[in-house]
């Protein structure tokens, strides 16, 4: 069982590469330095900062493997592991540089970055509180706003400490020394971590009371240690604390919840696998047939969704097609899927006149019949007399699709829908008909594709949809469906995926000459 995904094992290569990089850099100076002439204390500082960055290097693969963190959560919480990581290298470097006059630039270098650690650090915990808990308030906003700018200007006086040594300076001894104003750099710091304490304790209702101690075990746990060790001259471990505190944090936040929601999982994955391999994966799925192209996917939400495509040859001339949707989310959805799409493709295998209006009439009486969760269905479904072109369809609800003609573009049919499939017995759906032409494309899809929303809670929407498909209008169907992915993909960024994404293309290629009708 892998349990990373192609993108998760480059980012754990890129990390082990990195990371593990970092730690020889600092073992390479341990050995030109020489244990020998280092101060017991430097020794215990360096110690420290080691352990801190395999406690970093361990934990960044566990939230990598973590199915809990996804989007935004995922992408703050390694945003303040690598920052951290980045601290307790840099305290390591400098103990090691520190009053050796051939390393002085070095001694300044590594300063700067260990001074930027701590507001980035602050900054990505407030981050990574605020998608935990899941905010879009108004005020919320403001206080982005009001870290973002902190942040700005907290850095910008660490570049201005290089002329003038508000903070620290470096002495031609390459000896490093704070200034009277050194406390002043920590300001951006705590405000912010208070600020971002003060959030959880207006939103506790939201969490447990374990979450909110392990919020500010990381919020005060560096105070603390930095207050209790302030008298010790020369023993600097409040990196490699920050390590260890981000570790327990992440272990409370995460190991406790995940033991009941491990289970839920175990089951919707089985659900899921089940839901993906009812349908079409094969493709081509009709080598022999030369006459049209198709292509579909569907790609999963974190929960089980209703979305399902499907197509079969009814007989040497008929192909049917079916996109459809079913309301709500979770096992209910994907069983009451399986079984509407079932139904319609008995109801149409078995149909007399191949009319997609009277099979989704007996879809529908069917469906209602003990439809006691009061679910419904959204369906295109259509059936193309492969020798002609022609393409009858009945859209119950569902999506307007997309058709390009041969030489055109793809524009939306937008025609009146009839209602959803298992809302009421005895509806008399309405459709209609297409003439396709040779080169002719369709594209049908789910509103998962128009409703994929990105971090502003913007959609995706179908102007954006149709500047994908036309983009390239030489394209294969697997190509149409795979730019439309990667135009998805590019919008929504980090934002979590909330409704399966489902297409299909079908283009029709004609009957060749000297072929006969069947």
């Amino acid at each position: 069982m892998n349990l990373l995904s192609k993108r998760q094992k480059r980012r754990a290569i890129i990390a082990t590469f990195v990371y593990f990089f970092m730690i020889l850099i600092s073992a390479q100076l341990i050995y030109i330095r020489g244990l020998t002439n280092l101060k017991p204390i430097y020794i215990l500082n360096i110690g420290c900062d080691m352990f801190g960055m395999l406690m970093g290097y361990v934990l960044f693969i566990c939230c990598l493997i973590d199915v809990q963190k996804t989007g935004s959560n995922l992408k703050w919480l390694l945003c303040l592991i690598n920052v951290a990581y980045l601290g307790v290298f840099s305290d390591s470097v400098a103990w090691l540089v520190d009053g050796v006059v051939k390393y002085r630039w070095l001694n300044y270098v590594d300063n700067f970055l260990y001074y930027c650690c701590a507001p980035f650090e602050a900054f990505f915990f407030w981050m990574y509180t605020r998608t935990y808990l899941e905010l879009d308030k108004k005020s919320v906003k403001a206080l982005d706003i009001l870290a973002r700018v902190g942040l700005f200007l907290a850095i910008f006086f660490r570049i201005i400490n290089q002329f003038n040594g508000m903070y620290y300076t470096i002495t031609p001894e390459s000896i490093y020394q704070r200034s009277a104003l050194y406390p002043m750099s920590m300001i951006y710091s705590f405000v912010t971590m208070i600020g971002t304490l003060t959030v959880v304790v207006i939103e506790r209702k939201n969490l447990q009371k374990y979450q909110i101690v392990a919020f500010f075990v990381y919020g005060l746990g560096p105070l603390v240690i930095s207050i209790i060790t302030s008298p010790a001259y020369g023993l600097s471990i409040i990196a490699s604390v920050i390590m260890l505190v981000i570790l327990v944090m992440y272990g409370v936040l995460n190991l406790i919840q995940g033991r009941e929601k491990a289970v839920a999982d175990r089951d919707l994955s089985l659900a899921k696998s089940i839901q993906e391999n009812v349908l079409p994966r094969v493709f081509p799925p009709f080598p022999d047939r030369e006459e049209f192209s198709l292509y579909g996917s569907m790609t999963p939400a974190k929960e089980v969704g209703g979305d399902f495509y499907d197509f079969y040859l009814i007989d040497d001339d008929h192909l049917a097609i079916t996109m459809a949707d079913v309301s709500g989310k979770g096992v209910p959805a994907a069983l009451f899927m399986m079984i509407a799409k079932t139904i319609i493709k008995t109801q149409t295998l078995n149909s007399t006149d191949l009319d997609p209006n009277t099979i989704l009439g007996n879809v529908n009486n069917q469906l209602c019949e003990g439809n006691i969760l009061e679910m419904f269905v959204t369906v295109w479904h259509g059936i193309l007399t492969i020798s002609t072109g022609e393409l009858v369809y009945s859209n119950a609800g569902h999506e307007y699709p997309a058709l390009k003609r041969r030489a055109g573009k793809f524009e939306l049919v937008k025609e009146k829908h009839s209602p959803p499939v298992a809302t009421l017995e005895g509806i008399r759906f309405k459709g209609g008909k297409i003439n396709l032409y040779e080169g002719d494309v369709i594209f049908l899809y789910t509103d998962g594709v128009t409703e994929a929303t990105n971090i502003g809670k913007e959609l995706f929407g179908e102007e954006r949809l149709l500047t994908a498909l036309n983009e390239n209008l030489d394209k294969s169907v697997e190509d149409i469906d795979k730019n439309v992915r990667m135009s998805i993909d590019h919008f929504v960024k980090d934002a979590p995926q909330f409704d399966d994404i489902t297409m299909l293309a079908l283009q029709y290629h004609g009957v060749a000459e000297g072929s006969s009708d069947s």
